[in-house]
């Protein structure tokens, strides 16, 4: 913290920092260990993956809303740790509704509220994240979404441990929910205090800026391209490279590990090095490694790079959100919600583009987008960069 801040007002930040932490892990626990239970819900229902992906469908579009509603109309109102409170509420208990939906057209309903509630939650605590560091040195970003990290990490082994152990799906998700509606009291009852935010009242509907509107395309096609890695790797180990099924989810543990290790020293790289290098040349570099480490077609050199881009890529959101919010003239919690809202749209339209690419050019070749595409995003966000220096 800085000179700048009273140690009032230091406890405050503190609180909210611990408990915007918690609600990042708490959510990405919930989903993370509800999407390993996905084939087990597929078949329960009796549904294809074209209709899984549907359903998906139905989540990044009520995202949207949500994050826009949150954005615009609510944190102005009531404050973030409100916001993030009645975000977590309104997620705890919609995987349980999902295993227990009796037919596919509940199934898709769920979706609906379970979108709106991630997209409602997601710019609340990114603004109280970027809020804090606005009023201070220190540099939150990185760290807050290591807590989403470990959060997808823990969820998806707990999962493993579950199915394998407790035969029980409702019971897992009522305790899991059970958890979230505690995590939301405390962020309510301790997190940072509606008189510490400098709220602003959100203007008139109007579009983002270029310059905000260019980076929020450039995690458009972020997130629309990381589903290359959570949603196909495992079969292209087993289906192109012949793996057993066992390692299939051994890339997924690789970029995750990577990630976490990156996010939580990316202060220190920050002050040491510099945000150019963190979120552009790192992920130059990242993709590089990964091209090459596909092209020898070995399972560990493979395992090795996907833990390297996982260490180069992961703050490159991060950086996005520092550099944008350096730049707005807009409330903080408006120029948040319009980079959320263009970031997940990517996962909209990213599963479909990725699933029809797998299907007609093969999953190899997806492995080889998606470093041509984080390098080039790199690349762009260096750009952005030196415009933004020499305006």
């Amino acid at each position: 913290m800085t000179q700048a801040v009273s140690v009032e007002e230091s406890k405050a930040f503190n609180r909210g920092i611990y408990t915007t932490f918690l609600s990042a892990f708490l959510v990405l626990f919930q989903i993370g260990i509800y999407f390993v239970y996905i084939p087990w819900n597929a078949e329960r229902l009796q549904i294809t993956e074209s209709e899984i992906g549907i359903g998906l469908l139905v989540f990044g579009i009520s995202n949207l809303i949500g994050n826009q509603t949150s954005g615009r109309l609510i944190v102005p109102r009531i404050g973030t740790k409100n916001s993030i409170a009645i975000g977590i509420l309104g997620v705890a208990y919609c995987p349980l509704f999902l295993i227990l939906s009796p037919s596919y057209l509940w199934f898709l309903l769920v979706y609906i509220p379970f979108g709106f509630f991630v997209g409602f939650f997601a710019p609340s605590a990114q603004s109280q994240i970027s809020m804090i560091e606005s009023k201070t040195s220190a540099i939150l970003t990185p760290l807050y979404h290591a807590a989403f990290s470990v959060g997808s990490l823990v969820g998806a082994f707990s999962a493993f441990f579950t199915i394998k152990y407790i035969d029980n799906p409702p019971l897992i998700f009522l305790i899991t929910g059970t958890m979230l509606i505690l995590g939301s009291l405390t962020i309510y009852i301790f997190g940072l205090s509606k008189s510490f935010e400098a709220l602003e009242k959100t203007l008139k509907f109007k579009l983002p800026k270029n310059s905000i509107l260019i980076f929020g395309l450039l995690m458009m096609m972020n997130y629309a391209t990381m589903g290359i890695i959570l949603d196909w790797s495992a079969l292209w180990l087993t289906k192109d490279l012949l793996i057993p099924l066992y390692l299939g989810g051994t890339i997924i543990i690789a970029f995750n590990i990577g990630e976490i290790t990156a996010r939580l020293i990316a202060s220190k790289m920050i002050k040491k090095t510099s945000e150019k290098f963190i979120g552009g040349y790192l992920s130059i570099l990242a993709g590089i490694v990964l091209f090459f480490s596909i092209l020898t077609t070995n399972f560990y050199v493979i395992v090795f790079g996907i833990l390297l881009f996982g260490f180069g890529t992961a703050n490159f959101v991060a950086i996005i959100y520092r550099q944008a919010i350096k730049i707005t003239d807009e409330p903080i919690a408006l120029t948040v919600a319009n980079l959320v809202t263009l970031g997940f749209a990517g996962f909209i339209f990213g599963p479909a583009l990725v699933g029809y690419l797998a299907e007609y050019l093969g999953l190899t070749f997806n492995m080889y987008l998606l470093c041509i595409v984080w390098g080039l995003n790199g690349v762009a966000l260096l750009i952005m960069m030196k415009r933004i220096k020499q305006a």
